[in-house]
């Protein structure tokens, strides 16, 4: 069995509302995260993360597109930060995330991603891994 559109709505609903124990009945037990150069691996530690980050930063997700596949899917989303209290790097190295980017209290950011959410035989994502980018910019005029 695969994810639809209409169960990943329901998964985005229980993230954005940081409903860990709704959000457990979609992932594999041995689901893993893969971000900024760290892995989390388990429900246990997915949700553990999810609480220390969500301390920091309110992190709400805006569906732009599904793509389904074969025991697997795309998601391309828009996920804004809204930093509630200042997440520093010496805080983010001390709980083993150094690659993530710090945020200071008051700061939004949206950033655009492409999520691939890796299933199992039941239809559990066992495997979320994403791929952001920055905006591209107009290239300055040139002289004609």
């Amino acid at each position: 069995m695969d994810m639809n559109e209409s169960d990943y709505h329901r998964y985005l609903d229980a993230f954005n509302a940081r409903d860990y124990a709704a959000m457990d009945r979609f992932f594999a037990d041995d689901v893993a995260l893969e971000n900024a150069g760290f892995l989390v691996r388990g429900k246990s530690a997915f949700r553990d993360f999810y609480r220390f980050f969500h301390q920091y930063c309110r992190e709400t997700v805006r569906l732009q597109g599904f793509y389904p596949g074969s025991h697997a899917f795309v998601a391309n989303v828009v996920i804004r930060y809204e930093g509630v209290q200042d997440l520093t790097a010496e805080i983010l190295a001390a709980h083993g995330f150094p690659g993530m980017t710090p945020i200071a209290q008051g700061t939004v950011v949206d950033l655009e991603f492409l999520i691939l959410y890796e299933l199992d035989p039941e239809g559990l994502i066992r495997h979320i891994k994403g791929a952001v980018w920055v905006p591209a910019r107009a290239a300055p005029a040139t002289p004609s």
